[in-house]
């Protein structure tokens, strides 16, 4: 009997050490696959400026064409336009909402194209039809509402009381039209705003362009003429970009009651960590945890001795956990030597308690061995293997 404890302790000890073993662990103590939960770096593309002058621009999408040097709007779907004639001194002018197909009526004229069109050629080309009808017709073209040219303005734009529109959000281009001075008549940006980095959206392509740089340095051709669809993104400055990551994520894992994820709003410490995992089990070594840092190309091990935390209150230990923090709370001896054992205790029972194990893994006595099989027929004869069969082979 003592022969047999004997080799049942060095059984323990075994299966104790080929356990701990296959735990992969660092130099410093942590598991190290536990750094994969660590986050990769950030790969940081540095941002290429573009000038102003190497902005590509698509004559289809453009809201202006210069005629004898001055900027002329391009007739669109859906702008409103205001068409006057005086005649005999008397003022005629009429609303005209440009319809899908392009062509509006006026007067004697039908099916007029207007699409693709300054205002001033339209009112030239309106003035000689009439002719046939009116001696010489005096015809002029505005518009009331700009509706077919839009450009989008986001990000960190003020929004002024008093304005008609202001902040963030959709603008009509009306004619030649800059981006400093739409940004500056729609409210200007907020004191949040980075300048150097605003973003251009064109032809599917995004241009990083510095409008400090052209706030401070001016110049002719510093300023970016807006076309339709354009799409201008007024970023952040990198420190309010950090503030807004409001979630803390820290991992708690090891021997505490609950592991996993923590998610908070705020900062957290060491000690709100682990009272958040449900505390620290029995089997705690509290006295190496550890806390991983940083990400997985650099990882920092920080060792932090729980026992003196919590068990004497040792606040210099309650440090300030970061965004992406892992703590790991290893196993103590007695806690792998209380799991090894519990692995090897239907063994020990087999040898000093052999009618329990008779009773539990057998059909009682020195019978048939039940072994969860059904007997199926063929050589045995459906009959079951006794014990008195196994020890004559």
């Amino acid at each position: 009997m003592r022969k047999i404890v004997i080799a049942v302790l060095w059984l323990i000890v075994f299966i104790g050490c080929s356990s701990t073993s296959k735990k992969t662990v660092d130099t410093k103590g942590v598991p190290t696959t536990l750094l994969g939960l660590l986050p990769k770096p950030a790969e940081e593309k540095p941002i290429e400026e573009t000038p102003p002058e190497k902005v590509p621009s698509f004559e289809q999408n453009r809201a202006y064409k210069d005629t004898d040097g001055f900027p002329d709007y391009i007739i669109g779907v859906g702008d409103l336009l205001t068409i006057s004639m005086l005649r005999a001194g008397l003022q005629e002018s009429v609303d005209i909402r440009v319809p899908p197909n392009g062509k509006i009526s006026f007067s004697f004229l039908d099916n007029i194209p207007v699409i693709g069109r300054t205002t001033g050629e339209v009112s030239e080309g309106m003035a000689k039809l009439l002719e046939a009808f009116v001696k010489r017709p005096r015809i002029t073209v505005i518009v009331k509402e700009y509706y077919s040219k839009k450009a989008f303005l986001l990000g960190e734009i003020a929004r002024i009381e008093g304005l008609p529109q202001s902040g963030p959000g959709v603008y009509p281009l009306k004619g030649k039209t800059t981006l400093l001075s739409t940004l500056i008549s729609i409210g200007g940006h907020t004191p949040k705003a980075d300048l150097s980095r605003v973003e251009l959206t064109r032809g599917g392509k995004i241009y990083y362009i510095n409008l400090y740089k052209m706030l401070t340095q001016g110049g002719e051709g510093m300023d970016i003429i807006l076309e339709n669809g354009d799409r201008v993104v007024v970023p952040e400055l990198p420190t309010f970009r950090e503030e807004k990551l409001v979630t803390n994520r820290v991992y708690v894992l090891g021997e505490v009651s609950t592991p996993g994820l923590l998610e908070v709003k705020t900062d957290i410490t060491m000690l709100e960590a682990i009272s958040k995992a449900g505390g620290v089990k029995l089997t705690a070594a509290k006295s190496k945890a550890r806390i991983v840092r940083g990400d997985i190309r650099n990882p920092e091990v920080i060792p932090i001795d729980l026992k003196k935390l919590i068990d004497k209150s040792d606040l210099s230990l309650n440090v300030k956990l970061q965004n992406g923090d892992v703590i790991y709370v290893p196993t103590s001896f007695l806690g792998k030597f209380s799991s090894s054992f519990t692995q090897v205790l239907p063994i020990l029972n087999a040898f000093t308690y052999p009618a329990i194990y008779r009773d539990l893994y057998t059909t009682g006595g020195i019978g048939v061995l039940d072994t969860g099989a059904r007997p199926t027929g063929g050589a045995a004869g459906g009959k079951g293997v006794t014990t008195e069969t196994l020890l004559s082979r």
